[in-house]
């Protein structure tokens, strides 16, 4: 969650989808407890969640549990507490940085991406990210760099250099 944390005006997160989401199951478990809609898998009439990246208190001490006796648990929650984050996106430095040309950019927008929404991601392709190169693409679901990460990056780098031509 410390990724949106931008700033002392948005931190500290303090487990905010941990938060949002148990408001969910308070107001109706029979639709947001995953304990419940995970149990009935062969109905499909009842989702399953798919909760994306969201980070819950209890990874700390249940689903990562070879890490809690390193440390993890304190980790999580000094990160979840942090109230001094700097500014992370500087969009009025990364906007002059491009347009001066001392930097270049490429990026590629998942058009149907489960994480991150594609018109979110084109208003700052197009707003202070504008000299980037961009790759709309479905061929990757938020898994590029998973997937095919040589085959992408060469080719978000060519992009950036100029070296292939791809209209953005």
């Amino acid at each position: 969650e410390s990724i949106y944390a931008d700033g002392e005006t948005n931190a500290p997160t303090q487990w905010a989808a941990h938060r949002a989401y148990q408001d969910l199951v308070q107001g109706d478990a029979e639709v947001w407890d995953y304990r419940k809609t995970s149990s009935h898998l062969d109905n499909d009439d009842i989702p399953t969640l798919f909760f994306g990246e969201m980070v819950f208190p209890w990874m700390a001490d249940g689903d990562y549990a070879e890490l809690s006796g390193l440390g993890l648990k304190h980790v999580a929650d000094s990160l979840a507490n942090k109230n001094d984050w700097p500014i992370l996106y500087d969009t009025d430095r990364m906007s002059q940085v491009l347009e001066a040309g001392t930097s270049r950019a490429a990026a590629a927008i998942y058009y149907d991406d489960f994480y991150v929404d594609f018109d979110s991601s084109m208003k700052v392709a197009n707003g202070p990210m504008e000299k980037m190169k961009i790759y709309v693409t479905n061929e990757y679901q938020h898994s590029g760099l998973r997937d095919d990460g040589a085959n992408l990056f060469q080719k978000l780098y060519g992009m950036a250099t100029g070296a292939t031509r791809v209209p953005s």
